[in-house]
């Protein structure tokens, strides 16, 4: 048994239902296109006052925009089927990790953030989005990582706005919190390096500081680097692939972009150092036996398995330490510091990015701008040519 309401055409209904004791809002927002039924969107309240007011938000919704979202969609349902169909440039294991992790920080918070996955669709509201994303800066997440969280939470409800499921994106209207400021990456100086090869290093290091300072490759690219790819004979290097950790497993998988794959002129110290480091990892080879691990690399861990990159930061850090440059490194600055070596030796910007295996000279200005020299000596040199004592006679 019921007690109806009628409200003016267009408005809906409102009446008790005993059955559940409550009051029941009902709004008809027309026919389906495909089955030609009506289609009624309800809501629910514990006094007629407030059903009356839930029904008037409906009523709004469905008139600024149309339709009316679904009110059994979560956040976590519409980030999950985002990430389960995500975009086509989405190709690498390692990108679709980092989005993952993204959308983990939403749905289920992260260092004393709660997460907004359990939140109804309908009911998420800006001040929601707000507030993960302040706590992501509390908690101290750069803001590269905060921006990045955002980003998917609005293109989930982008995705979920086009198929029907919600008629707004509040994530389109969050603000950005500035996040914590990442360290700005530093290089080397030629006196830190010699500090830094002074010590009493293993084959294993010296070949891998010696290489990664003198041809400037990243540290996933050293990782995955393969005996076949140095060629001592010819006196090069070719890059054609990397170590990624892709679902928490490490691999040696092909490098994302074709300029990334290049060759590179070995300079003299780095065969010396991989020559002696070759023979002594074929010494260890024969010490481990059939525990040995033939995957072919240069720079592996135990028993010729991938090394973790976290391991092998640590124990640069204490290198560092020990050469008495202090602690403060990481993996990706010996590469900052071949850029910086280059550009103080007057190398041009072009030829730099050739050697890094970046796609034009702009990433590199963008990425190394603080390794770079500030001093462009190149236009001055040629109006001296010109123009010798300023032209006086």
């Amino acid at each position: 048994m019921s007690r109806g309401t009628r409200r003016g055409r267009g408005d809906g209904s409102v009446f008790f239902d005993a059955s559940r004791g409550c009051w029941v809002g009902v709004l008809d927002v027309g026919r389906d296109p495909e089955t030609r039924s009506r289609r009624r969107r309800k809501v629910s309240a514990g006094t007629k006052t407030e059903c009356r007011e839930k029904l008037d938000e409906l009523r709004e919704e469905y008139r600024k925009a149309g339709t009316i979202g679904r009110r059994d969609i979560t956040v976590r349902w519409v980030v999950d089927d985002f990430l389960a169909h995500p975009p086509e440039e989405w190709k690498s294991g390692n990108t679709l990790d980092v989005y993952a992790n993204a959308g983990k920080r939403i749905c289920d918070g992260a260092r004393g953030v709660q997460g907004i996955g359990g939140t109804q669709l309908a009911r998420l509201t800006v001040g929601d989005v707000d507030r993960v994303l302040a706590g992501l800066a509390r908690a101290g997440y750069a803001a590269k990582t905060i921006r990045l969280t955002l980003s998917v939470l609005r293109r989930s409800l982008r995705r979920a706005q086009r198929n029907g499921l919600t008629s707004r994106n509040v994530a389109e209207l969050a603000d950005l919190p500035a996040g914590a400021r990442t360290r700005r990456s530093k290089a080397m100086t030629s006196e830190q390096v010699a500090a830094l090869l002074g010590l009493d290093l293993t084959p294993w290091w010296r070949a891998y500081i010696t290489t990664a300072v003198m041809t400037g490759l990243r540290p996933g690219e050293l990782l995955g680097l393969r005996w076949q790819d140095v060629d001592v004979p010819a006196g090069v290097i070719r890059v054609r692939q990397a170590a990624k950790v892709v679902r928490g497993r490490r691999v040696v998988a092909d490098l994302k972009t074709a300029r990334s794959k290049r060759t590179l002129k070995m300079p003299a110290a780095v065969a010396v150092a991989l020559a002696a480091h070759k023979r002594a990892q074929a010494e260890e080879r024969l010490r481990a036996g059939a525990r040995w691990q033939d995957l072919g690399l240069v720079f592996p861990g135990r028993d010729g398995f991938l090394r973790w990159r976290q391991d092998v930061n640590k124990a640069l850090k204490r290198l560092c330490r020990l050469a008495g440059i202090g602690e403060d490194w990481q993996l990706r600055e010996t590469r900052h510091t071949f850029v910086s070596t280059l550009s103080d030796a007057d190398v041009d910007i072009e030829k730099i990015a050739d050697a890094v295996g970046h796609v034009n000279s702009n990433v590199t200005r963008t990425v190394y701008r603080h390794a770079l020299a500030d001093v462009v000596s190149e236009a001055a040199t040629v109006m001296d040519r010109l123009y010798p004592e300023g032209g006086s006679r």
